[in-house]
């Protein structure tokens, strides 16, 4: 499974990846400035992506996308298999969760609808 973190300021883009990348050393963890998420997507095709702004890269979307915005309230929206919802704080279970729910629809393919 791929991730691709693309989120604002650096520093928090990269925490961010490798307290993935340590936990879940099964999964690959791309970081990425977020000005080069469009050619991050197209080349990599993430199973989940962490960015700072919705999904509107490909025109069905992806299965599991946060927008991660962390001095905005929410801080987080998620949607994953087309279901959608907030976080009004957001700690590194919050992450692992959403980690571990995309990896399971990407192991059992199932409809994963889009975000």
């Amino acid at each position: 499974m791929v991730v691709l973190v693309a989120i604002e300021p650096r520093l928090y883009r990269q925490v961010m990846g490798k307290a993935i990348q340590g936990l879940r050393p099964h999964v690959e963890v791309i970081v990425l400035d977020p000005d080069t998420l469009g050619a991050g997507i197209r080349r990599l095709d993430p199973e989940l992506v962490f960015a700072n702004r919705p999904d509107t890269f490909a025109p069905t979307g992806r299965s599991a996308w946060v927008e991660f915005r962390s001095y905005e309230q929410p801080p987080a929206r998620i949607c994953l298999a087309g279901r959608r919802r907030e976080l009004e704080a957001v700690g590194l279970d919050d992450l692992l969760s959403v980690v571990a729910e995309s990896e399971e629809q990407t192991r059992t393919r199932r409809d994963l609808g889009d975000c």
